[in-house]
């Protein structure tokens, strides 16, 4: 049985659902009953989407073989610290590598499962029921440029999801050539006009309201604000890399969610869990 005061807890973690995005949340309770238990459902694969992302063959290699070691975290989440270790040096190499992407084909498109994090433990990391299989992640949509930052508590019968609106920041460090003074201007201006953007690339995230879904048929709306930062650190067809680059806090009832420096890996859902229905 789920009390009011799990519920409002429940409320306050919609707050983490996404890396690097501030929430402001309204709390407010409810009492309802869970009886159903969620039984993990068989995994198959997806086709690999193919590589479309400004990046050499060593790097396409080290993507193939990060991507290969997330499915493998995926289908056993205690793998332990060697497989961890080997995930963590390949997250380091991609980053290192600064590969341009396309919004277009890396950014836009299905939700992208959060399979991976470098850093503090974040409280969405720590939620949801040991015993059934619990998606969290994240899904944009250029069109209209809107995301979707989504977690399961209790598989799909208890989740939380997270709307909002996202906009272009720019790159964290433009390309300046020393002999040119207005080099920064004219890569700016560049990035604008090409389909490749570089890494490290901001966006600004903003919040516009919350909603938690119990076995698919009630559905509990919730009122947020609240901005922040994404910063892309990699991102190609199958997988992409975030960092949070600031601390995110909320302003009532809790403390910090995420710290400053969170580095979060997302693997693109059909990949890793191919029964996935696309309700968001």
């Amino acid at each position: 049985m789920i009390t009011s005061t799990m519920i409002q807890l429940l409320l306050v973690l919609v707050l983490a659902l996404c890396p690097g995005v501030y929430c402001f949340i309204n709390q407010a309770s409810n009492n309802v009953a869970i009886r159903k238990k969620l039984q993990p459902p068989t995994r198959t694969r997806a086709a690999l989407a193919p590589s479309a992302v400004a990046t050499s063959t060593s790097t396409k290699q080290t993507s193939g073989e990060l991507l290969r070691l997330l499915i493998q975290k995926a289908d056993v989440p205690k793998e332990g610290d060697a497989l961890n270790n080997q995930i963590n040096s390949l997250v380091q190499a991609l980053i290192s590598s600064k590969s341009s992407f396309t919004p277009t084909t890396c950014i836009d498109g299905p939700l992208f499962a959060s399979i991976h994090f470098i850093g503090n433990t974040p409280l969405w990391e720590k939620i949801g029921a040991g015993a059934v299989r619990n998606i969290k992640g994240q899904k944009y949509t250029l069109d209209d440029n809107s995301f979707t930052n989504y977690a399961e508590i209790w598989g799909d019968n208890l989740c939380l999801k997270a709307v909002g609106k996202f906009s272009d920041i720019g790159p964290v460090q433009p390309v300046v050539d020393s002999n040119n003074p207005f080099s920064s201007i004219t890569s700016l201006f560049a990035n604008k006009q090409s389909s490749l953007l570089p890494t490290p690339y901001d966006y600004e995230a903003r919040v516009t309201g919350a909603s938690i879904s119990l076995w698919n048929k009630f559905t509990l709306n919730l009122t947020i604000e609240g901005t922040g930062t994404v910063r892309v650190l990699y991102a190609d067809e199958n997988l992409r890399i975030f960092l949070s680059p600031t601390d995110t806090n909320v302003t009532k009832g809790a403390g910090e969610w995420e710290s400053e420096g969170l580095i979060v890996v997302q693997v693109r859902v059909g990949l890793v869990y191919d029964d996935w229905v696309d309700n968001l």
